[in-house]
């Protein structure tokens, strides 16, 4: 069983090693909880989506509150009618490559009317990231790629509203937090 770890380990480094090409390096996907938890959730979610603001901070707070059970996964779907949700999904990415993709995602999520390019700045500026650093990326869009393969991939899974929620692989409607938080610990 160490062996196999180890391997994945390796195969995993290498994986991401290849990333790191012409594009630039990029971060690891935004996640809370463990790998191998019984529970994965993979989030389909866009910054700039009321429901999305009031829902996906529960979903939060609920995979930080049950470690060991649930494994939170976000994933971009900026909707074609949210004219700033695409370049704030980018910026998300810019501050995950800095370690700061959910306090970043909080403050979209409670400024959702103000996702300028400008306001975007700011916002990084704010919680102390490194500003050069991040204007770089955002400028640049180096982490637009992230982005476009959550919208493939959404898009392959028949994703049409945001949040949607799979849990493991199933979709799985969001009704209220002791709904959802009881169904995923029926999954224990």
């Amino acid at each position: 069983m160490k062996n196999l770890s180890k391997t994945l380990l390796i195969t995993v480094s290498l994986i991401a090693l290849s990333a790191c090409g012409a594009k630039g390096f990029a971060a690891p996907r935004a996640t809370i909880g463990e790998v191998g938890s019984p529970v994965t959730i993979e989030e389909f979610s866009d910054f700039q989506c009321p429901a999305c603001g009031q829902v996906s901070p529960q979903v939060e707070e609920i995979a930080r509150a049950n470690p060991g059970l649930v494994r939170l996964e976000f994933h971009h779907f900026p909707l074609s009618q949210h004219e700033n949700a695409f370049g704030a999904a980018v910026a998300a990415e810019c501050a995950n490559l800095q370690g700061k993709f959910w306090e970043f995602g909080k403050v979209l999520f409670t400024n959702q009317n103000s996702l300028t390019v400008e306001n975007l700045k700011g916002f990084a500026k704010n919680l102390g990231l490194d500003t050069v650093a991040f204007d770089s990326c955002l400028d640049g869009a180096q982490t637009a790629d992230r982005v476009r393969e959550d919208l493939k991939a959404g898009a392959d899974l028949n994703v049409s509203y945001t949040p949607s929620f799979f849990v493991n692989g199933k979709l799985i409607q969001f009704s209220d937090r002791a709904a959802f938080e009881g169904y995923l610990k029926s999954l224990k």
